[in-house]
């Protein structure tokens, strides 16, 4: 009886619900292969397609990070634009989780290498009849990324979900000025020479991560790229989604990046925050947010992104 009640149970819960289904894929590249996972409407033989480009540092195909990420932003954000029958893609990118073997070489990774494997992804999608139209998200680092690689390859849609407007030097060094005013001017300084083609051997202890000799050559090759030139290049529909409680990438960077493309449609989220979750708008309470797997993503960005794709 009780393993009956523990059925019914099961098929009650599951009633209404969207089904679907996740399948494993693997990008064959020359240096190894990226893993990840495809999350799409069961029983339909087409949908679109959303690909999406995690953000910097060590993120995974959820969107969390051994730094202090534990949130699984990208996967709740999938699992909500499949029950308005969306796909989406989820990927570990080369270097990170699953992936890590296809990038274990820090020295040898530049920026351009996720332009190009995004660009093989979508290459890869387009084979998969039951696709209708891909569209290319990026996150924070993810959209400049994905911004480029809209560029090269033909795409439906571009969506950036907390996407700076300027380019990652200046970032850094607007973040160093608002937490740590000392290290503002030794890590212009670095930066400068970093711009010049220098090797940067002799490195302050308190910046040696940000600028270690092994990130050096990734770090030249993604300040080259400004957002608000990039994005002026597109010619397809883009969106542009900014949280109003995002204290890594201000909401005045959203505001800048809408302002370098006026054609784009722009969606300013009250209290979402970088993990796109609702934060409660103290500091200490927002990075909270950043380790809590059970706390649902903001409704207003998963309706923002479908009314786009499906107008």
């Amino acid at each position: 009886m009780y393993r009956l009640l523990v059925l019914l149970s099961f098929v009650f819960f599951n009633q209404g619900l969207p089904a679907q289904n996740e399948e494993p894929v693997i990008l064959h590249t020359a240096t190894g292969d990226l893993y990840g996972s495809l999350i799409l409407p069961a029983n339909r033989n087409k949908f679109d397609l959303v690909i999406l480009q995690a953000g910097s540092g060590p993120t995974d195909r959820k969107g969390n990070n051994p730094l202090g990420v534990n949130a699984d932003s990208y996967w709740m954000l999938a699992h909500e634009l499949v029950k308005n029958n969306i796909a989406t893609l989820l990927f570990d990118k080369r270097g990170i989780a699953a992936s890590k073997e296809a990038g274990r070489d820090e020295s040898k990774l530049v920026f351009d290498d996720y332009i190009k494997d995004l660009e093989d992804w979508v290459a890869l999608f387009k084979k998969d009849k039951r696709i209708e139209n891909i569209i290319l998200a990026g996150h924070s680092e993810g959209s400049l990324i994905a911004m480029v690689a809209a560029q090269k390859i033909k795409v439906a849609r571009y969506i950036s979900i907390a996407g700076p407007a300027k380019p990652i030097d200046e970032i850094i060094s607007w973040q160093l000025k608002q937490q740590a005013p000392v290290l503002a001017a030794p890590a212009d300084s670095l930066f400068n020479r970093l711009r010049k083609g220098e090797k940067i051997d002799s490195i302050p202890p308190l910046l040696f991560s940000l600028f270690r000799p092994s990130i050096q050559p990734y770090m030249i090759s993604w300040m080259k790229y400004s957002p608000c030139a990039e994005i002026k290049k597109l010619t397809v529909p883009v969106l542009i989604i900014q949280g109003s409680q995002d204290y890594q990438v201000q909401q005045s960077e959203g505001e800048a990046l809408r302002a370098c493309d006026p054609q784009a449609r722009f969606s300013l989220i009250p209290e979402m925050n970088h993990v796109l979750k609702r934060s409660p708008g103290n500091f200490a309470e927002d990075r909270a947010t950043y380790t809590q797997p059970a706390l649902p993503i903001v409704q207003q960005l998963v309706t923002e992104i479908v009314s786009f794709i499906k107008k």
